[in-house]
């Protein structure tokens, strides 16, 4: 299933744009465009899609997702029945990276607002806890308002987001904004892991890369990214396995050592870990989530 495009970089008529509407089922198919999209679920339940990320979604579940980031949110089959009479409704807010004006991120102030738009909504961002229920109250509020007051009340959405811990990554770093704000030598390293992941990858070889030994690497890669460094190989080898899942036959073993994996078990398990799942379920539910549209 390839992502299409949907929409014009040029194409919002204002800065915002809001849809609350209800509708009988969701009906996009896997889907990108130039906005950043904040996506709260007021009714209905199905499973979504955000990059190589698949989850089941219920009423409440709030996603922000980035520019260009392929996605899609898809009602179980019930809401295809007319006969069930279901309902589906969503509080969408679209905005462009530049909607409060070319130079407004580039602003001191705007530094965690900044940070979030171009490192961390680029793998989409799932709202949890307080941070949630404090979004979903703001977010509820937004049909009753004018675009001015939308305007103000996405900022304060995008602040609150900034500053808190409360949320999680969704797709693997195969989906990674290729603008990430990191150090050069991480940029250096990231990529020669997107153009090798199939082989095997040594500490030393990657540390060489960027003129450092093992023990100084390992401590730099941590502090840039959060993680070690085959964390990130595994998650850039899992993100390619869901791609080979999703777009070609390849059987689960092919997939496997496509991605670099020297033993089905090893591929196993990190797939489940980054999943919630096996890579023979994540496929049926590929396929089931395409019957229900086809």
């Amino acid at each position: 299933m390839k992502p299409i495009l949907v929409r014009r970089r040029d194409s919002l008529s204002a800065s915002i744009e809001f849809d609350g509407t209800e509708c009988d089922y969701f009906y996009n198919p896997l889907h990108y465009h130039p906005e950043f999209e904040l996506t709260l679920i007021v009714k209905s339940f199905g499973q979504r899609r955000i990059g190589d990320n698949i989850e089941n979604f219920n009423e409440g579940d709030l996603v922000l997702v980035g520019n260009n980031l392929p996605h899609v949110w898809k009602n179980d089959e019930i809401f295809f029945d007319k006969k069930a009479n279901m309902k589906a409704q969503a509080i969408c807010v679209k905005f462009l990276p530049d909607f409060a004006g070319s130079e407004f991120l580039n602003r001191p102030e705007m530094s965690g607002i900044r940070t979030l738009l171009e490192e961390k909504a680029p793998l989409g961002i799932k709202l949890l806890g307080s941070l949630r229920d404090k979004v979903e109250t703001i977010m509820l509020e937004l049909p009753d308002i004018d675009e001015t007051e939308r305007f103000i009340q996405l900022l304060r959405i995008l602040n609150d987001i900034s500053k808190s811990n409360e949320y999680r990554l969704l797709a693997s770093l195969s989906y990674r904004n290729e603008n990430l704000k990191n150090a050069h030598r991480i940029n250096v390293v990231l990529d020669y892991i997107m153009e090798h992941y199939e082989e095997e990858l040594h500490l030393d070889k990657v540390a060489g890369l960027v003129n450092m030994n093992k023990n100084a690497f390992c401590r730099f890669f941590k502090k840039g990214t959060k993680k070690s460094l085959f964390t990130v190989i595994n998650e850039v080898r899992i993100g390619k396995a869901c791609q080979h899942l999703t777009e070609t036959d390849m059987n689960i073993l092919q997939v496997c050592y496509a991605c670099g994996f020297n033993n089905i078990s090893n591929f196993n398990k990190a797939f489940r870990k980054l999943n919630d799942m096996s890579p023979t379920v994540y496929r049926k539910r590929l396929k089931k989530f395409d019957e229900v549209r086809s």
